[in-house]
């Protein structure tokens, strides 16, 4: 489904490379925090069902993107649609979440307990 502020993973790629400086919220259902390993490189971690309390950690005068590892895009849809009612004029959720993300070769970094997790399973 589209709803008119979806951005693609590359075009985060291309504004990335010209030099843009994007803010990503990783907003995550509240119960999958321990299985997380990665994320976007400085991204905002948000329980999907605490946006409201997190509004004051996101820019306004930045280009906004949301992304969830969820399948689907309505969850980081959902988020958008609230910060552009809430007055940020630039939000947008990512087509195909972390996993369109990584599939064009950006930034990531490990986070939280799902990195000892990872460390774990390599073993």
């Amino acid at each position: 489904m589209k709803y008119g502020f979806e951005i693609s993973a590359a075009e985060v790629k291309a504004r990335m490379n010209a030099g843009e400086q994007l803010f990503f919220v990783n907003l995550r259902h509240h119960q999958d925090w321990d299985l997380a390993v990665m994320q976007v490189r400085g991204a905002l971690r948000i329980d999907d069902d605490k946006v409201e309390a997190h509004l004051e950690e996101i820019p306004r005068e930045r280009t906004v993107v949301v992304y969830s590892t969820c399948p689907g895009d309505e969850p980081s849809a959902r988020v958008a649609r609230l910060l552009q009612e809430h007055g940020w004029k630039d939000a947008h959720s990512l087509i195909g979440g972390f996993e369109a993300y990584c599939q064009e070769g950006l930034p990531v970094e490990e986070i939280g307990e799902g990195s000892s997790v990872r460390k774990i399973m390599m073993l």
